[in-house]
């Protein structure tokens, strides 16, 4: 499954608004967009269990080192009060001289342990720069990552307990621990420029902003527009919030916005307005959401058919599975549909495939396989209603080493679709049907391209280059594709990635060596870079060449955490394919459904993937 572009959004009953809409009555003019900050309490606040308590500069009274861990996690937080909080952790001199330049925090990752001369005031740090976080939740990666070092002085004040720090840096300081810990992705949405499907933009949300007044800061941050890196539609120009969004009452959230609608199609635009927020404050929403524009009747939307604007959403719990053996297709027993024959591909062209993926939208389905033809490799494609078997087309315009391809974007017809493989360095995109594949100029550093992954809304990727992982997103307006600037991403203790996957709306999947020893890994990053969590710590000195990941559905983030991780990851490497489970498992011979046919011997299956 990957975004769907054609057919229009369903509707539902908000005719009877266009008169309204489009006379404009009681929508006032505005011009750009307005801050209104983070709303007050509206009443007791119900608290978040999961919501550390402040750092206090009494926490560690005796060693230096420790304290100053503990000062880079004094700003995380509430962002207006972030400077207040690390100037707790000052003398009053320090706190008069201390002006950090910007407002946003700067994250850091040390990579080593701080260190601290018995007998001196000085602590040394050696990090990293993550990045910045605003006070909108957007995490911008740095641009240039390399090693640094910071001093930081500790000393006592007479007639106080513990220590104090006696002069900082002027930046306003956070760990990339500190924010795993005070903080919890928060994912927004904005429409792709097609209209067709929303894209999530990720943001961190301070765990200590009580429930009540998260409403408010979502709203901030989508009046404020998406992150740079996105190419997705931004709300009209003059689109504000009226007043602060109150408190959740007899089960119902009113949102009351002031701001241009367009003149034409103005049902549709409120439509997709109302399917923005929902998603956007989910799962904050309750039973129902009350949309007021301007002077008009506010509008009350409940059920769930604004799941449907984001593709993630069709994702399931057990996707289906494939592995190459023997030059063919083969299903893995025990998984759905384990017993059917492989979609839209006939099967007396299931022969000499050295690689595949397979996608499908509300209506057909779509296949990629690399052949070997003759010395060389291949690209063949086919399209087709769900249910019906289809010939493969040949793809000119590629020949050498061609990587697994995948499926950016699949529609309901059989030529509308965009594929994306990396072959020869370069990446291409394909279409459905007979064609010519067309290269995607590369505008980053670097330029051997081996590695590429796509959100389930088409839009979001990620690339490995030159053994370095980028994300950029993906642009379908023009004639052909084209990628947006990419932006460098820095997974911890990682000295080279070999493969990526999406594994989730905020997450990705990624393989490659260990900084200290060289040794193959497999860890989950966030889009960002920022966040790091281990999957297979060791898998020995064998590569990793390409690795296969279905996402997992945003409804099944964890309710302690708010992250959804998949577990379904698998890979090849040494030409074998291999499942991730709590150790690295072979898929072998035995895994196939089916009787396995007359093989060589020594023969394993390779290339595993999953139906998207």
């Amino acid at each position: 499954m990957r975004l769907r572009t054609t057919g229009p959004i369903t509707l539902p009953a908000v005719v009877a608004l266009v008169a309204l809409l489009t006379a404009g009555c009681g929508i006032p003019d505005a011009t750009g967009v307005k801050d209104v900050g983070p709303g007050p309490s509206t009443g007791i606040s119900s608290g978040d269990d999961r919501a550390p308590g402040e750092v206090s500069r009494e926490d560690v009274l005796n060693d230096r080192a420790l304290f100053v861990e503990n000062y880079l996690k004094a700003a995380a937080g509430d962002p207006e009060s972030a400077l207040a909080r690390a100037r707790k952790f000052m003398t009053p001199e320090a706190a008069r001289a201390f002006k950090p330049t910007g407002t946003a925090l700067r994250v850091i990752r040390l990579v080593e342990t701080p260190l601290n001369t018995p007998g001196q005031d000085v602590v040394g740090l050696t990090y990293e720069q993550v990045g910045t976080l605003d006070k909108f939740g957007l995490l911008e990666p740095a641009t240039e990552i390399r090693r640094d070092t910071y001093e930081i002085r500790v000393g006592t004040m007479p007639g106080k307990d513990g220590y104090f720090i006696t002069e900082a840096p002027p930046a306003l300081l956070i760990s990339d621990a500190a924010l795993d810990r005070f903080y919890e992705q928060q994912a927004i949405y904005f429409w792709n420029t097609d209209y067709t499907a929303l894209v999530p933009d990720v943001r961190y949300m301070p765990k200590a902003v009580p429930p009540e007044q998260r409403p408010n800061a979502i709203l901030t941050w989508l009046l404020n527009g998406p992150a740079p890196w996105l190419s997705v539609s931004d709300l009209p120009e003059g689109t504000a919030l009226n007043g602060k969004v109150p408190a959740v009452s007899e089960n119902r959230l009113q949102v009351n916005l002031s701001g241009p609608l367009p003149s034409t199609d103005a049902a549709l635009a409120l439509d997709r307005l109302r399917r923005q927020l929902q998603w956007s404050l989910r799962p904050l929403l309750p039973g129902e959401l009350d949309l007021k524009i301007g002077h008009q009747d506010s509008q009350a939307y409940s059920g769930n058919d604004y799941l449907s604007s984001n593709p993630a959403d069709r994702l399931v719990a057990d996707p289906e599975r494939f592995v190459i053996y023997g030059g063919k297709i083969r299903r893995i027993t025990g998984t759905p549909k384990s017993v059917e024959a492989v979609p839209v591909l006939d099967p007396d062209e299931n022969k000499d495939i050295q690689s595949a993926g397979i996608s499908t939208s509300a209506q057909y389905a779509f296949a990629a396989v690399v052949v070997k033809d003759g010395k060389n490799q291949a690209l063949r494609v086919a399209g087709g209603p769900l249910g019906q078997q289809v010939p493969l087309q040949p793809i000119s315009g590629l020949s050498g080493s061609l990587g697994p391809p995948t499926w950016a974007i699949t529609g309901d017809a059989a030529d509308d679709a965009i594929g994306l493989i990396a072959a020869n360095g370069h990446l291409y995109s394909f279409p459905s049907g007979k064609g010519a594949a067309q290269q995607i100029p590369w505008t980053g550093p670097g330029t051997k391209i081996t590695s590429v992954a796509v959100a389930p809304d088409g839009r979001r990727m990620a690339l490995v280059v030159d053994g370095k992982l980028y994300r950029a997103s993906l642009s379908t307006s023009g004639d052909t594709p084209a990628l947006g600037t990419p932006q460098q991403i820095r997974p911890a203790d990682l000295s080279s990635v070999t493969a990526v996957g999406f594994n989730s709306e905020g997450w990705l999947t990624v393989a490659g060596l260990r900084s200290k020893d060289l040794r193959v890994t497999i860890v989950d990053v966030s889009i960002d870079g920022a966040l790091q969590s281990p999957r297979l710590s060791d898998l020995g000195d064998k590569p990793v060449t390409a690795l296969s990941v279905y996402p997992a559905n945003p409804k099944d983030a964890s309710p302690l955490t708010g992250r959804a991780f998949s577990l379904a990851i698998s890979y090849t490497a040494e030409d074998k394919a291999w499942e991730v489970l709590s150790t690295a498992g072979p898929i072998g011979v035995d895994k196939l459904a089916g009787p396995p046919g007359n093989q060589p011997a020594g023969m394993v299956p390779t290339a595993p993937f999953y139906l998207e």
